[in-house]
């Protein structure tokens, strides 16, 4: 089965992040210098969960399927049962060690799951959304050692916020890939739904405070507020504004 998913030609799991997901890549540079390894593999990890989908040929034609057997294939590294894939042995040494949350990424493949049979209904959706990019943050903040349960609720919803943004920015490519972000029954006016559920997980999630050695789990809000109070189009790349506005919130972090 690993033949049948396309590598990034040996490219390490930092590079990987810097490449395809430079906003949570910036934002894990803000780690500690120690625990920065353990969440470039985890966002090289669910971009690769993120390509399972857009590999897979026109839902009209194929369905899900071949969407659910890369995924069930990645549920099977997490478990110990598959290797093959340059991105298996740094996991496998890392959810050994305990610095990966082991239940927190098969949660994600659960999550992309999900979107790969669609979404019927906008509360779909917004499982989907809290459960795949809000899953991803509770993640990020259980490597760096985040236990809280009311912490790890707000940054959920701050991921979601994200992911809303996100969709914002990018959905014109997103939906040329092959993949069926939206739900079935959304409104007509996507750009206005979507920025009202991203702002309404902002505003449930608040400003939570990180010490220092977790400020980087909350800093993708700053991207999300930035991405959410526009009205007009987003631009496709990231600005220097951008980046200083997270680099200013880290310096805020708490002690």
């Amino acid at each position: 089965m690993a033949a049948d998913l396309p590598a990034d030609g040996g490219v390490a799991p930092t590079d990987v992040a810097r490449l395809h997901d430079p906003d949570r890549f910036l934002t894990a540079l803000f780690a500690p210098s120690s625990m920065r390894e353990r969440l470039f593999v985890l966002i090289a990890f669910n971009h690769e969960l993120v390509r399972a989908l857009e590999m897979s040929a026109s839902r009209a034609t194929a369905g899900p399927m071949a969407a659910l057997i890369r995924l069930q294939w990645w549920r099977d590294v997490i478990e110990g049962r598959a290797g093959g894939h340059e991105l298996a042995a740094p996991l496998s040494r890392l959810l050994g060690a305990g610095s990966l949350p082991r239940a927190a990424l098969l949660a994600l493949i659960e999550a992309r799951e999900a979107e790969a049979e669609g979404f019927g209904t906008m509360q779909a959706w917004r499982d989907a959304m809290l459960a795949g990019p809000g899953g991803f943050q509770v993640a990020f903040a259980e490597a760096l050692g985040e236990t809280d349960p009311g912490l790890l609720a707000r940054l959920r919803r701050i991921g979601a916020a994200y992911g809303a943004g996100a969709m914002l920015r990018h959905l014109p490519a997103l939906l040329r890939t092959g993949r069926e972000p939206l739900p079935a029954d959304r409104p007509a006016n996507t750009t206005g739904w979507l920025r009202d559920a991203g702002r309404g997980w902002l505003l449930e999630a608040g400003a939570p405070r990180l010490n220092r050695e977790r400020r980087a789990a909350g800093l993708i809000r700053v991207l999300a507020a930035r991405d959410l109070s526009r009205d007009a189009g987003l631009p496709e790349r990231r600005g220097l504004g951008d980046r200083l506005a997270v680099t200013l919130a880290s310096l805020r972090a708490a002690p």
